[in-house]
Order: C-alpha cells, then sequence, then structure tokens
C-alpha cells in the first residue's frame, strides 16, 4: 500500500512522451519482466480485434479496469501489443522517481503520465482528455488504489467518469458525431502451479515473526485466518488501548478501529463529520488538509509531529480497508489465500512479494458506455456520479461472470 510522498514531490508533473521506437524495444522486455517479476505466464482475452472494430477511429476509449494486482498495467500492455495498438495509462507519480527518474523516462516513454490523486491534478486532467478526444484509448484504473481483492470490487473513485464527461462536452462543440466510451474491463488471475506448500512456507515464516508457533498441522486457511486476528489485536491495542475480540466478528472489529483512527484526526484537522461514506475518500480528505501542513515552510513543530503520526495511522486504514475479515472464511480457494498472504508479507515486510507460482491473467471487456448520452442532459455532478454508478454495476456483473 502506498504511502503520501512530501511536498517537494508533489508539483513535478511528468506528461507521456511515447516513442515507436522505445516502444518496440522494449515491449518484449516489459513482458519478461511480467512473467519475472508478477508471474503472469499467460493472458487470454476473447473477441478482441472485433470489439475495437465497433468504435470509430476518431472516438475516445477510456479503458476502465479493475486493479487487484501490481501486474494489472503489464497484463493491459499486453493486450494492447495483442492488436498492434498503443494504450496510454495514467499513473500514480509516485512510481516516476525511482533510480533517480530513469523509471519515469521509461514509463513516459510507453504513453504513461502521471497523476498526483491527493489532489485535483488540472495537468493530468486536461492531458486526459486531450487524448480522448484526439481518438486514443486511455487505461485509468477507477479503484485507484490495489488492495489485492481479485473477487471483491472496491469503491470507485468519481476521476474516470469526470474525465470522460470532460472529454465528450469538448468534443460537443465541434462538429460530427465523435464521442467517447468507457470499457469496462475485468482482469481476473488464477494460479497455474499448486502453491499450496509455498503458501504453508510462507505462513510459518509470517507466523514466527509474529513469534507465534507455526500451526502446521491446522488447515491452511484457519492459519490465515488466526494470524489476521493476532494481527488485528495487536493494533487494536496499540491504537484503541485494548483487544475487540469480544466485540464482534472481524469485518466489525476492522470496521470500528478504522472509524476510531478516522475520527481521531478528522476531529484535529477537518474540525468537522466525515463528508465522504467510504474510508479510502475520508483518508483523501484528511491528507489534503495534511499535504497544506508539510507545504508550510516553518510550520510548528508540534503540529510537525502530529501531521506524521496522522499519515502513519491513515497508510494503517487503508492497509485495514483491504482486509475485508470474510475473505478468505467465505471461499478459502487458493487464490483468495494467496492474495491474503502476499497482503500480509508486503505489510509486514515493506516490499511487494513474488506471487507464489505461475498465473494466467483472463481479460473480459464489458459493453462500452457510451458517454455522449450522458451528456445531453446539462448536468455536472449528477452525471459523473450515475456514469460511476452503471461502470460499477458494469464491473460488478463481469466480476460475477468471470466466476
Amino acid at each position: 500500500m502506498r504511502r503520501l510522498f512530501t511536498p517537494d514531490a508533489e508539483a513535478e508533473f511528468w506528461p507521456p512522451r511515447p516513442s515507436r521506437f522505445w516502444w518496440a524495444v522494449l515491449a518484449p522486455l516489459r513482458w519478461l519482466y511480467a512473467r519475472r517479476n508478477y508471474r503472469v505466464a499467460e493472458v487470454r482475452v476473447e473477441d478482441l480485434a472485433e470489439l475495437f472494430r465497433r468504435f470509430d477511429p476518431q472516438d475516445g476509449i477510456l479503458i476502465a479496469p479493475n486493479h487487484c494486482s501490481h501486474a494489472d498495467p503489464h497484463v493491459i500492455g499486453q493486450v494492447a501489443r495483442s492488436i498492434k495498438k498503443r494504450f496510454y495509462f495514467m499513473a500514480t507519480q509516485e512510481i516516476f522517481r525511482p533510480h533517480g527518474g530513469l523509471d519515469g523516462w521509461l514509463l513516459q516513454r510507453h504513453g504513461v503520465f502521471s497523476v498526483d490523486r491527493e489532489s485535483m491534478d488540472r495537468r493530468a486532467i486536461r492531458q486526459a482528455v486531450g487524448l480522448l478526444t484526439t481518438g486514443r484509448e486511455l487505461v485509468v484504473f477507477p479503484e485507484g488504489e490495489i488492495y489485492h481483492l481479485n473477487e471483491r470490487l472496491s469503491p470507485l473513485l468519481d476521476g474516470v467518469a469526470f474525465i470522460a464527461l470532460a472529454a465528450q462536452r469538448e468534443l460537443a462543440k465541434a462538429p460530427g458525431e465523435r464521442r467517447v466510451w468507457i470499457l469496462p474491463t475485468f482482469i481476473r488471475y488464477h494460479y497455474l502451479d499448486d502453491i499450496r506448500p509455498r503458501l504453508e512456507s510462507a505462513m510459518s515464516r509470517l507466523e514466527e515473526r509474529l513469534l507465534l508457533t507455526p500451526a502446521r498441522s491446522v488447515p491452511l486457511h484457519e492459519r490465515i485466518i488466526r494470524f489476521g486476528e493476532v494481527g488485528l489485536t495487536i493494533k487494536e491495542k496499540e491504537v484503541l488501548g485494548h483487544s475487540g475480540e469480544t466485540e464482534g466478528d472481524l469485518p466489525a472489529r476492522l470496521s470500528r478501529l478504522s472509524n476510531a483512527i478516522l475520527e481521531k484526526w478528522e476531529t484535529t484537522f477537518l474540525k468537522k463529520s466525515p463528508s465522504a461514506e467510504t474510508a479510502p475518500l475520508r483518508v483523501k480528505a484528511i491528507r489534503r488538509h495534511l499535504l497544506e501542513i508539510l507545504s508550510v515552510e516553518h510550520p510548528d513543530p508540534a503540529v510537525l509531529s502530529q501531521a506524521r503520526e496522522a499519515l502513519d495511522n491513515l497508510h494503517l486504514v487503508l492497509q485495514l480497508f483491504s482486509y475485508r475479515g470474510d475473505y478468505v472464511a467465505e471461499k478459502p480457494s487458493l487464490e483468495r489465500m494467496a492474495e491474503t498472504v502476499e497482503k500480509f508479507e508486503e505489510d509486514i515486510y515493506g516490499s511487494v512479494p513474488l506471487p507464489k507460482g505461475r498465473r494466467c491473467a483472463r481479460v473480459v471487456f464489458g459493453e462500452p458506455l457510451d458517454i455522449r448520452k450522458e451528456t445531453d442532459s446539462g448536468r455536472v455532478r449528477s452525471a459523473a456520479a450515475d456514469v460511476t454508478a452503471h461502470l460499477e454495476k458494469a464491473l460488478q456483473g463481469l466480476l460475477e461472470g468471470s466466476r
């Protein structure tokens, strides 16, 4: 789960600088990277060429996939390569800065541009609108964060709808029938190898990390649930001063701990009740205020210390949000258990773990959403909410159909 960067990293915008040469040279290397680092052995997609023939070449296509894995952009890039198209991508700006900006340079040559997700990034929005109004294919992940929940859809942010509507309104100023489409897309992973022995070994290491005796004789899904309960109890005692073991099931305890943290910092910094319904949106509202504090040239040391504590707490809220409490218990499949174990590893060890075996990625496209129909009424806010709801319903349908 990403952490909030300091304000000096927030100002830079990385525009796309696509290069045919670098695209051709790096495409095989990008796929090799996905195979080695994310264990994606195969990408399956049906009727792809036929789908894209339905669109006018001058239409803008906003591809909106679910976002459950770090491999997702590589999978969609392989889809583009298979039909000889170049997709543009919007990506969080933090991934552009490593290795002295070399990562950013390479991403730009692949048509990737940055977005500051902590604010209304007008440069990124203008860039996205410009691509759609000139008949390009743009990929934006509407869930925002990676929650490692391939069989659950997290609440969508309204950025995709806002960008599509803004682009369609620009097209409406010119003559012709050009339009913008949102293409609901679902990525589903399943393992090709028997990864249970590796998951059991990983759980033993995790249990030892928390000074637990590895429960090798206990069914794997029960070990995973037990480990999650222990980790949650530790955090409850750290944040609340007591355990909530007798105060409800895991989903209720996760929700209670998150709400306690959010209410504390909303009261401290926002001086009001939450204006958003979901934990990620509440986190974003507080983060925005914290950025203002961190941007002050000579902040009060006490306030600065409090802001840093709040950032750590908000990071914990997003981690808690990614554990739904009943995900493994509901269906202890290898995929769900692997996602949860790898999430434990990422949160405890602080780095993205290598998947436990080779995976196949299946990509399913839904019925395109015609954004021109949504702009006829002239409603702005309600139109964005309506489009987001339609997209969420479409992605949910694709999720259920992919089972």
